[in-house]
């Protein structure tokens, strides 16, 4: 006859790390006592008790009543991880609670996936007379999941290479949107409330804009204090200004320089001479009026003149007689195939049974030549040089 499963060491640690230590005695809401690692059964009023001596009760007390029922009402076989998954699960929610849970219904049809998963309902408490989701039970809830889904003989490699993770729209609607409260367990009286808010305090998309903030705030003044001129004989090195006034032009929504002038003006300076001393020396010294600089516009050569559209213009002869003259057998072939089709059949001499379609195809044929030789006509006589 086997043995039966007894909790490992992962597992007593696991329960330890959500349980908590109590080294003295807490009365609780309901006017029982807890004390220990959530030890409850003969707790009472200015009991103390060691670490070591919480350890061994709850190994051997606490948890031995929860072992021996998961070893009689689950009926399929379970790993070490499992069953340490479990024994916290049940030790956490009540042995009625965990008998009447859908996990062990779903465990014993042999629905391992499903029964973990059913463990993450049970994420809520009631806090300050609330029934509210509780940070502390997703968590745990979260970590008994992984040991439960963790395998013997540890994880399966599955790369991203190999297996992409798809998105399960079924998974994403089963999560709750609903908010998790941080609670506050005051371990010596007993007393659980949601952690106040600090007066002040940033929310979550407070603090990231103002990580974000400060953290641009640091690099524009790291990168300032690194392009201080210290050597200002070399150039050709963009600084932090001009990079950031580049950056702002790429970002415009109409393109960088729309605003700008007419580059093809361009704007000449005379560089500013003093006036040449004078020969003789006078008797008072003025101060030479220095003239405005002149403003010279340099514009690009115009373009020389058009020669004309071809209407009043010099056109080559030989440039639009081609199309003139195709375009005038287009004109003959239209006559003739409309001539063709109109006249009387005894008038015509069919030399083959196949004559009969000369007429309409010469007239289509002369109505595509017509089209194409009067468009080059006119291209070629509205052509400027």
């Amino acid at each position: 006859m086997a043995l039966p499963m007894r909790t490992s060491g992962a597992g007593v640690e696991l329960i330890k790390s959500f349980e908590g230590f109590r080294a003295r005695a807490t009365r609780l809401p309901d006017g029982n006592w807890i004390v220990g690692f959530g030890h409850t059964a003969g707790a009472r009023e200015g009991l103390r008790v060691t670490r070591a001596d919480a350890e061994l009760v709850l190994r051997h007390h606490d948890l031995a009543p929860i072992e021996e029922m998961i070893c009689e009402r689950v009926l399929t076989p379970l790993t070490q991880n499992e069953f340490d998954a479990l024994v916290s699960f049940a030790f956490n929610i009540g042995t009625d609670a965990f008998l009447e849970s859908n996990v062990l219904a779903l465990l014993n049809s042999g629905e391992r996936l499903q029964a973990a998963e059913g463990m993450t309902a049970w994420r809520k408490g009631r806090v300050d007379g609330e029934v509210r989701v509780v940070d502390a039970l997703v968590r745990r809830r979260a970590a008994e999941k992984a040991l439960f889904l963790e395998h013997p003989s540890g994880r399966i490699p599955v790369p991203g290479a190999l297996m992409r993770p798809q998105f399960d729209p079924g998974a994403a609607l089963a999560v709750s949107r609903e908010r998790a409260v941080v609670i506050e367990a005051r371990t010596e009286d007993g007393r659980t409330s949601a952690a106040p808010l600090i007066p002040g305090a940033d929310t979550a998309p407070q603090a990231a804009a103002r990580a974000v903030a400060e953290r641009m705030t640091r690099l524009l003044g790291e990168q300032q204090a690194a392009n201080t001129p210290q050597d200002t004989s070399e150039t050709g090195v963009p600084t932090a200004d001009e990079i950031t006034r580049a950056v702002s032009a790429l970002a415009e929504p109409d393109g960088p320089g729309e605003d700008r002038p007419d580059e093809t003006v361009i704007e000449a300076r005379q560089v500013q001479m003093a006036p040449p001393p004078a020969a003789a020396p006078v008797l008072r010294q003025t101060t030479p009026e220095i003239p405005e600089p002149r403003r010279e516009i340099l514009r690009p050569p115009a373009l020389p003149p058009s020669r004309g559209n071809g209407l009043n213009g010099d056109i080559s002869v030989m440039r639009w007689l081609p199309y003139a003259l195709l375009s005038g057998l287009g004109l003959w072939g239209i006559f003739e195939g409309v001539r063709r089709m109109a006249a009387p059949t005894v008038q015509r001499f069919p030399a083959s049974e196949g004559e009969a379609f000369v007429g309409p195809l010469l007239a289509f044929g002369s109505v595509l030549l017509s089209v194409l030789a009067v468009y080059y006509l006119y291209r070629a006589i509205t052509r400027q040089d």
